[in-house]
């Protein structure tokens, strides 16, 4: 991946012989084409290669489910062409894979749905309640850079991945709980649950998020 600076292909997005070109906000790249591998080398391709290239696509698998919660959670890792979707992958392919005999499987409890150096949750917890999912936490506003402010980031995903509900700016770290309401069609529905927390800079009007925590199946 290379940045263009040619005023001449500034702005171009497409394909042009081998090269690719595509833009990142208001900046162009480019990069080549991979090349089409032969069945021959296909079937020389070593068990490593494999795993890694399994690895890759449970990743991709699962992060294009929830890329509108990575944007607001990965905010804190956008740096140059690496927008917040390419830090997620970063992260999780390399940190939340477990070994199954000779394979690798993704290990949904260690996904990151966002990452930043804010003091995270004390004793975060979730359970469902009448009407939705409810996130109980200690407060521990004023311990390291936790603000009573802050505000709490929840985010649920079914198990088979089919929906998602959450709240970027939920009640604040001093609350100590919030309810997430969800649709009585989804009653019988079991969801995997995160929490975080982001605070907002008054100048700059920017956010830092913390990490976030998996807290279950609810």
């Amino acid at each position: 991946m290379a940045r263009v600076t040619n005023s001449i292909l500034e702005g171009l997005s497409g394909s042009v012989g081998d090269l690719v070109f595509y833009k990142i906000g208001d900046k162009t790249y480019t990069r080549r084409k991979p090349g089409k591998q032969s069945k021959s080398t296909k079937a020389r391709t070593s068990d490593l290669k494999r795993r890694s290239q399994s690895v890759m696509t449970q990743t991709h698998a699962f992060l294009r489910k929830i890329t509108h919660i990575l944007r607001f959670g990965y905010q804190n890792q956008v740096e140059g062409a690496s927008r917040q979707y390419h830090a997620a992958v970063s992260y999780t392919s390399k940190n939340c894979f477990r070994l199954e005999g000779e394979a690798k499987v993704l290990e949904i409890g260690a996904v990151k749905i966002s990452l930043g150096t804010l003091l995270g949750p004390q004793n975060p917890r979730a359970e469902r309640v009448p009407n939705g999912v409810e996130f109980c936490w200690t407060d521990n506003s004023g311990q390291g850079s936790a603000k009573a402010t802050d505000e709490v980031f929840v985010c649920l995903l079914s198990v088979g991945g089919s929906g998602s509900e959450w709240e970027f700016l939920g009640s604040q770290r001093s609350a100590g709980k919030h309810v997430l309401p969800l649709p009585s069609t989804y009653s019988a529905t079991q969801w995997h649950a995160w929490i975080a927390f982001s605070q907002e800079n008054t100048w700059t009007k920017q956010r830092t998020l913390s990490d976030s925590v998996y807290l279950g199946m609810v």
